[in-house]
């Protein structure tokens, strides 16, 4: 399955904080760009989209292309580095792990330091640092030296890269699956449909998007779905995966497994008449899948649900293990039960 993984792998080797996704945007555009898809929709707050088709009924295939970070606060006198979370960093995660400043100057690599466990009574060790007491070194004996690398208030700090797209068999591990995993499951989408588009672009215009600022607020579904106003929306995006013995507990997150197939979510911003078609098409080609439930909110498909004069919209969900951390895993089992389901429902014309 593992078609174009240089692609994925330069997705999530590029920066997309929310805000300033460029670097990751411009992987999408070139992409899509060299496999002649049509240009259809930007927007200014960072959504891109492509079209296939020339059909009646917009569908609308996204995955967000923004990534948890956060932003320096304050240089002390002495050039250490506080940050506050402007988009969902695990301060668990950041303890004595090495992160990367976005300055005006180019990306500076720093450490999360961390008080020597000799240092710390017994009761501190048993407590979590509040985020804004951790602090970031980047080698720097004065703040002076800080803002001479190009660092400044307001900077933006992301997990230092980690990309492994051939963990053990079938694992992905890395930074930012969440959501990039997304974004190339849309492209390969595209890919596929593009051979096909003589069966169904008489029908359908799919617009494959890659979304901006989810990880603040949905902030870029919001515009998106106001301006595309889509008849029908397949949102992909992870989930939970309450596998891996991490004490997760599936009477209350359900239990979704890496490697058993794309989760089809329902709920109340997710329609059951998609949800029947995707089961359908899983079942006929003998696709693997899972299935969950879930509130409404939390991704990007209920607020196009929301902003959209009237769109029918969906989630399917990518099985995460460890989400929001720098060593997030996925499985190429499940991004293959994601494209086939998905290409075969809009190729079939049961949408």
């Amino acid at each position: 399955m593992k078609e174009h993984k240089d692609f994925l792998e330069e997705l999530l080797t590029a920066y997309s904080p929310s805000g300033c996704e460029r670097e990751a945007l411009e992987v999408w555009d070139r992409y899509c760009m060299d496999h002649g898809f049509e240009p259809y929709y930007k927007d200014k707050i960072g959504n891109h989209a492509y079209k296939l088709g020339n059909g009646a009924t917009k569908i609308l295939l996204s995955g967000h292309i923004d990534e948890v970070n956060a932003r320096v606060i304050y240089i002390s006198k002495s050039g250490m580095i506080s940050m506050v979370s402007t988009g969902g960093m695990d301060r668990k995660s950041l303890i004595a792990s090495e992160v990367v400043l976005l300055g005006e100057k180019g990306p500076v690599r720093g450490i999360v330091g961390k008080r020597p466990i000799h240092l710390e009574s017994p009761k501190e060790r048993d407590t979590m640092e509040d985020f804004e007491s951790l602090r970031i070194d980047v080698g720097a004996s004065t703040e002076e030296e800080v803002r001479a690398m190009g660092i400044y208030e307001g900077c933006i700090i992301v997990y230092k890269r980690n990309v492994n797209t051939d963990f053990g068999q079938y694992g992905i591990c890395s930074n930012s699956l969440d959501d990039k995993i997304a974004v190339y499951i849309t492209a390969m989408i595209m890919t596929q449909l593009k051979e096909s588009v003589a069966q169904w672009g008489d029908r359908y215009t799919v617009i494959g998007m890659a979304a901006a600022q989810e990880e603040t607020g949905c902030r870029g579904a919001q515009v998106a779905a106001k301006n595309i106003n889509p008849d029908l929306s397949i949102d992909f995006d992870v989930t939970f995966s309450t596998d891996g013995d991490l004490g997760i507990k599936h009477e209350k997150q359900g239990g979704v497994v890496l490697g058993k197939g794309g989760v089809i979510m329902y709920g109340p911003d997710k329609s059951m008449r998609i949800a029947s078609i995707l089961k359908e098409v899983c079942g006929e080609k003998k696709i693997p899948y899972q299935t969950t439930a879930g509130r409404a909110g939390g991704t990007n498909t209920n607020q196009i649900q929301l902003m959209s004069a009237d769109c029918e919209t969906m989630l399917v969900s990518i099985p995460n293990r460890n989400m929001h951390t720098p060593v997030e895993v996925c499985d190429w089992r499940d991004v293959a039960s994601i494209i086939d389901m998905t290409t075969t429902a809009i190729e079939t014309k049961r949408l």
